[in-house]
């Protein structure tokens, strides 16, 4: 079998496969005529999974020429790669004429408020003319349809070329990503068209992955020196956010800088600045200033970090030229995707919020947040709070004193702990603050909150958000945090209900 380059690579698999078929690394996922892409991975080896692709109906088999073996079955169409696994992106998106580029392109990158902000700039872009696809935590989506289930916020980069062909095929004419740091190093976007990139912040998470703060910022670094990026809008309240300025800079990009809190923007970048910042228990309002003008903007969004999120997205669309009256007219009418600050209430009941937050800051900014409102209900902050296993385990006692010091009552229980024991990883949470309780079954520790809690109280349920799983021991059960909420407060309502009757 003769080594090929990437273009008689690509050359060979049109002639041996029929039209339409589909690119594959996950052989359970093959159809008849799909292509077979049998490279090693961080985990397994996937020329170990030739034999299944074929069974399953593989039309070929690209095999990457590294070390090591591979079995070929008799009769199917294979051919050697050199460097495949390295050029997967290219490789992908040249096999579907290069679907990014036929659209316009918008990443966001950065610890927290990816999902929020790549959300918000899909539903202005669509509002405003421009169908958006979108891709991240939540899955891929656009106009209401939901594409393929994706397990990573950045999906592999055979997935990702799939996807965007399929969006640009249904009609998008833009699509927005949420770019992971570690879907950078790996290069998972790697062929995909960017042309305007916002970080939101930096905060501690993934250092099992990175090891370093240092690392994990140079990670997030490479969108912003992207080949052919046209603008980069970056968040300069955050101190990481003023190195990336330069660091788009000096490779020739055009950047926004945008504040909250008044931040000098650095030379050479143009400022985008909310003044006047007011955070109340049912939205937000400032001055948004750009340009010279000024204009007034409220929302029924809760929480500062929001206001970052929302001049984050405004950035973006102002980046792409588009009208800043128009933008701020849908941008007023957002709201936060599921599983962020999601509120799920009954009249004279606790609130239940349930929200993603699983690193300390964003625990910090949630319970921040939710503490006027609590306030403004008269009732107590209440905080349940887990942690995910198999990653960075000293992030756990942190979240702990922050969740304890914001609340007034926090309940310790499981996230999702993977290949660790999930009293192991709570009581690693609990050892970050001085008297947590601790409740392991997280469905248990959420019905006895809400039972125990006053009808005044506020509930933050942390960690799961939008998720309708628990993973344990490589399965994942369903568990909806939003469901089990709604739950707990039927059960309560049953209760008092059964209490008045007697």
């Amino acid at each position: 079998m003769s080594v090929a380059n990437l273009a008689s690579a690509l050359a060979w698999v049109r002639e041996t496969v029929p039209e339409g078929a589909e690119l594959r690394l996950d052989s359970r996922r093959i159809e008849k005529g799909d292509v077979f892409i049998a490279v090693p991975g961080l985990k397994v080896d996937g020329r170990n999974f030739i034999k299944a692709a074929a069974e399953k109906g593989a039309g070929a088999v690209l095999i990457d020429a590294a070390p090591g073996s591979a079995e070929i079955p008799e009769g199917i169409p294979a051919l050697e790669v050199e460097g495949l696994s390295k050029s997967l992106g290219r490789f992908a998106s040249l096999y579907y004429g290069n679907p990014s580029g036929a659209m316009e392109g918008f990443a966001v990158t950065g610890t927290n408020g990816k999902t929020t902000t790549s959300q918000w700039m899909a539903s202005i872009l669509t509002e405003l003319g421009t169908p958006c696809g979108v891709l991240g935590t939540i899955g891929c989506t656009m106009n209401g349809r939901s594409y393929s289930s994706v397990p990573l916020t950045t999906p592999d980069p055979v997935t990702l070329q799939t996807l965007l062909a399929e969006l640009h095929r249904d009609g998008a004419k833009a699509f927005s990503i949420e770019a992971s740091s570690i879907g950078l190093v790996q290069g998972r976007l790697d062929g995909t068209a960017i042309s305007y990139a916002l970080f939101t912040n930096l905060t501690r998470d993934h250092l099992d992955y990175h090891g370093t703060m240092e690392a994990y910022e140079e990670a997030k670094s490479l969108l912003f020196r992207w080949e052919g990026l046209k603008c980069s809008v970056i968040n300069i309240d955050d101190p990481a956010g003023l190195r990336l300025c330069r660091v788009s800079l000096d490779a020739g990009v055009r950047v926004i800088a945008a504040t909250a809190v008044g931040t000098k923007a650095p030379e050479g970048c143009e400022l985008l600045e909310a003044r006047d910042v007011q955070i109340g228990a049912k939205g937000i309002a400032f001055t948004l200033c750009w340009a010279g003008e000024e204009r007034h903007v409220e929302a029924g969004v809760l929480g500062l970090f929001n206001v970052d999120n929302m001049i984050g997205a405004i950035g973006m669309m102002l980046a792409s030229g588009r009208d800043l009256d128009d933008v701020i007219r849908v941008a007023e009418r957002l709201a936060p995707p599921p599983g962020r600050l999601q509120k799920i209430t009954h009249p004279d009941e606790p609130m239940g919020v349930v929200d993603y937050c699983h690193t300390p800051d964003a625990i910090e900014k949630a319970l921040t947040t939710l503490r006027p409102v609590a306030e403004a209900r008269g009732g107590k902050l209440w905080a349940i709070v887990g942690a995910g296993g198999n990653r960075d385990p000293g992030k756990r006692p942190i979240m702990g004193a922050i969740a304890e010091k914001l609340s007034d009552k926090l309940v310790v229980t499981s996230d999702n702990p993977r290949f660790e024991d999930p009293k192991t990883i709570a009581e690693a949470v609990a050892a970050g603050a001085h008297s947590p309780e601790i409740v392991v079954d997280r469905r248990e520790a959420i019905q006895e909150v809400f039972s125990r809690a006053g009808a005044a109280d506020v509930i933050l349920v942390a960690g799961k958000g939008h998720e309708d799983y628990q993973e344990v021991c490589g399965v994942k059960h369903h568990f909806s945090d939003a469901e089990e909420v709604e739950a707990a407060l039927q059960s309560r309502m049953a209760k008092e209900k059964e209490e008045k009757s007697e």
